[in-house]
């Protein structure tokens, strides 16, 4: 369950890092392909994160996880952290299935545009961004999720 919400976190980033780092070797519709499978493998594994949730007693239905601490100082642990619990998994099942809509309408929606992967890059982004947010299993994650979502939504509008 947990490797199933690292999953739906880091696929919509991946995909953003390989159609940047892709640049024009990728063509710009298979950038919004990439883009659209992304979110759907986040959707999927969002899926399989709720079915496992399913599986839990309702008192043992929050996972924390930490992939790496980056300040521990007593009792205060800052790091890199989600958390799957029933709230957590119904906004990771919203924003990575509207996003999934969303990015495929764009393949046709961004058909012949110059900036096409640019475009998709930044929808990644803010997917990524936004189960982020959702995921946060302390303040510092939030705050970045949040970051990221008001600079992925500002490079959005001003493209």
């Amino acid at each position: 369950m947990i490797a199933a919400a690292w999953t739906c976190l880091l696929a919509p980033l991946a995909a953003a890092l390989l159609i940047t780092l892709g640049g024009t070797r990728l063509s710009r519709r298979g950038a919004g392909y990439l883009a659209t499978l992304s979110v759907a493998v986040s959707f999927v594994a969002a899926i399989v994160t709720f079915a496992a949730l399913l599986g839990d007693s309702p008192e043992d239905r929050y996972h924390p996880s930490t992939l790496w601490s980056w300040l521990t100082a007593g009792q205060l642990d800052f790091g890199l952290r989600i958390v799957v619990d029933p709230l957590s998994v119904l906004m990771m099942l919203i924003v990575s299935g509207v996003g999934m809509l969303i990015v495929a309408y764009s393949i046709g929606y961004m058909d012949r545009d110059d900036e096409e992967r640019r475009y998709f890059a930044y929808m990644a982004i803010f997917v990524f961004s936004m189960l982020l947010l959702v995921q946060g299993g302390n303040l510092l994650m939030l705050l970045v999720g949040w970051g990221l979502v008001g600079l992925s939504s500002y490079l959005l509008i001003g493209f």
